[in-house]
This record gives structure tokens, sequence and C-alpha cells, in this order.
């Protein structure tokens, strides 16, 4: 069997989605792939000039002065939002051309996410494939651009539609009609050879943090649906009965501008000292992390799945997260659900966690348990057995 893995940009960093373009495919034998790439000029330009718009990630007070992050003017970021606009039209050009060159007739074609779906309004082709993880730009951030209208669109077009969760397939069917039975709900899952428990705390010393620190953790971006601000705000709450806590947060912005105000309110709070940005970490870091926190909070208000709680459950994190869209689909009952928009809620359950150890300890075997249902190698043969059928 040949496929067509039409996976847009190559990634240099590997979460999310692109997490699960990797572990599909590498899961998959006896399947001949025909990865049709392309080097974005997005990612080139966030690179060369990151340093514009996002302050050193070193956890030292420094970062939040950092002057050429916080003298970034609004022009200078409008222009930066122009530039990339330009960049991702002028990539999204160039990947219908490299697609439209690279396919085979009577291949199946698996277009890996929702973003790349325009190239069925351009592109008529036959035995297709999208897995659809959300419809966040288009449900949640009402983006109505004409780059959307294509995706949706071409959404329509596919022969069958991959998703990863069942909230995510009832909002396919809702905002697109799209026929029921031409989805099939494939979960995202989780490493178990990577993320597993190996408690220790010693990764904290390169943050010169002592192991008698309390750590919270939290993983993913500072978009807005993310919600980082409301978990600050439950965490400056919890300081005043808990000062021996620390807020650890991995991981990009991956919105201009979300960490000035972001780092504006850490000011306003006076927690300087205590909450740790770093960027981006792979596997075998971010792992540690995990396993050397107390507790991981997930605030998000609409995910299509959600890989950050997995993986801590995987190596006995206790979890905190959202009462709202795909959360309590993947955690069950192995963590604590929260209205994610109540930060006092938020930071009770913290502090109920922190200080009970029978619950903490409920909590992570409930969560070694809950991981154990996601594996990537079921995934991969539940997507083998959709390209047979197509």
């Amino acid at each position: 069997m040949e496929i067509d893995y039409i996976n847009g940009p190559k990634m240099a960093k590997i979460f999310g989605m692109y997490r699960y373009q990797l572990e599909i495919c590498r899961r998959i034998n006896n399947v001949d792939f025909n990865f049709i790439e392309y080097e974005s000029l997005i990612q080139i330009l966030e690179q060369r000039y990151s340093h514009w718009f996002y302050p050193s990630l070193e956890a030292r007070d420094s970062t939040y002065k950092s002057t050429s992050f916080l003298s970034l003017s609004s022009i200078l970021t409008r222009l930066a939002d122009a530039g990339k606009s330009l960049a991702e039209r002028i990539d999204r050009y160039r990947y219908i051309n490299l697609v439209r060159k690279n396919v085979q007739q009577d291949h199946v074609k698996h277009i890996t996410y929702q973003d790349m779906a325009y190239i069925l309004e351009y592109i008529p082709l036959e035995k297709t494939i999208i897995t659809c993880h959300d419809l966040i730009p288009w449900v949640y951030e009402k983006n109505r651009s004409p780059y959307w209208q294509d995706n949706i669109k071409g959404l329509k077009k596919s022969d069958v539609i991959i998703t990863v969760s069942d909230f995510s397939k009832n909002e396919i069917i809702k905002h697109l009609n799209y026929p029921s039975h031409k989805i099939h709900v494939i979960p995202d899952a989780v490493d178990h050879t990577v993320y597993y428990p190996q408690r220790d705390k010693e990764i904290l010393r390169t943050l010169k943090i002592s192991d008698d620190k309390k750590i919270i953790l939290y993983v993913g971006s500072e978009t807005p649906r993310m919600n980082l601000p409301t978990l600050i705000k439950a965490f400056a709450k919890l300081k005043k009965d808990l000062p021996n806590v620390k807020l650890i947060k991995i991981g990009d912005p991956q919105i201009l501008g979300s960490r000035k105000m972001i780092f504006n309110l850490i000011r306003h709070l006076n927690l300087q000292k205590d909450v740790i940005f770093l960027g981006y970490l792979p596997d075998d870091e971010l792992t540690l992390w995990y396993n050397a926190a107390d507790l991981l909070v997930y605030p998000c208000l609409y995910a299509g799945f959600g890989l950050p709680p997995l993986e801590a459950m995987a190596c006995g994190t206790p979890i905190i997260t959202s009462n709202t869209t795909s959360l309590p689909e993947v955690v069950g009952d192995a963590g604590i659900m929260v209205n994610p928009t109540d930060s006092d809620s938020i930071a009770d359950k913290i502090h109920e966690i922190l200080t009970n150890s029978d619950l903490m300890e409920s909590l992570v075997k409930k969560g070694l348990k809950r991981a154990e249902m996601f594996s990537w190698d079921q995934s991969a043969q539940k997507t083998l057995d959709v390209y047979r059928n197509l």
C-alpha cells in the first residue's frame, strides 16, 4: 500500500499535531509513505527574528525586564503580523503546487491536519483522508478569513475524516454537516517508553530550585484559549496560603504580543521570582519536568484532545484540567475537573491536592491506569484500517 502523506511544513519542534504525524507513520509497517512537505517561510522568519518578540527564556528576574521585548512597539507588531500573513499566503501557494506535482493518482492521500484542507479546494484528488484535530479557528476564534473558508470547504470534500475525540467528531458534524458514518475517531496517545514514572526532582537544580519546593507545571502555548492568565491569578491566590510553591511554564508563546500581557500580569501580582518560563523542550527533557512536578494544571478553554494531561498522567503526575470540550473525555475520573474561568476554584483545588497526600496518591494511581488506555500503536493500527477500507 502507498500513501501520499501530506504533512505541510517540516517541523523542527515536535508537539501536538506534528507529534501525531510522526507517531502514526513510524508505527505502520508494510506501507510506503510518500512524504510531501516543504520548508516554511513562516518558520524561517520566526527563527530569525524571534528575539524581537520574545524575551529571554532564562529563569531569572531579568526575564521580566527584557527591553528587546517590552520596547516592542505596536507598529512593529502590526508590521510583523502583516509579514506573517504574506508569508503564509506564499507558503500556501508553494505547497499547492508541490502537492500537485508529487501526489500519485492511485495512492491514498492523507492530509494530516485541518489547516491544509484548503488543498482540496484547488486540486481535485481521489481517495482522500483529512485528520481534523479540532475546529478551533472556525468555532472558537470565529475566523472567517478566505483561508479558513477554503479549509472548511476542503474538509467537506474529503472522502473520510479522522478526528481525535468524540467531542471533535460532534463539532465536525454540527458545524460542517459532515456525515457521521464517514468520521473515524482515533484518539491521540502517549509514548509509554518515554513518558513513564521516574519520579526525581534533580532537574529542578538547573533552575536553582530546592527539592522542598512544591512545583506546579503548565505545558502549552500562550494563546488566549489556553487561559494562562487565569492560572497565574489562581497561583497568586495560592501563594498566600502556600508560599513554598513555584509555577513553571513550558512551551513557546505561539502568538505575538501574548507574553508582554502575561509578564505585565506577573509583575502586577509580584510573582516575578515564582513564575518561571521555559521554551519548547524535546521529549527526553519534558518527561523529566513532568516527573519533577507535584501537579500539572491545564485550564484550556477549548481543546480537540489535550496531550499534556495525558503525558502527565503517564508520568505519575496528578492533574487539574477543565471540565469543558474534550478534556473530560481524555482524563475521565483520573483528574480533578474545574471551571476554567474560576481562578478561586482552581486555587482551592491546587491547595487541596498539594496538602492531601491520600488524594494525591489516589490521583496518581488513577492517572497511570487511565494513561494506559491510550497507545500510539493502537491509533496507528486503526489508521491503517482506514487506509485499507478506503
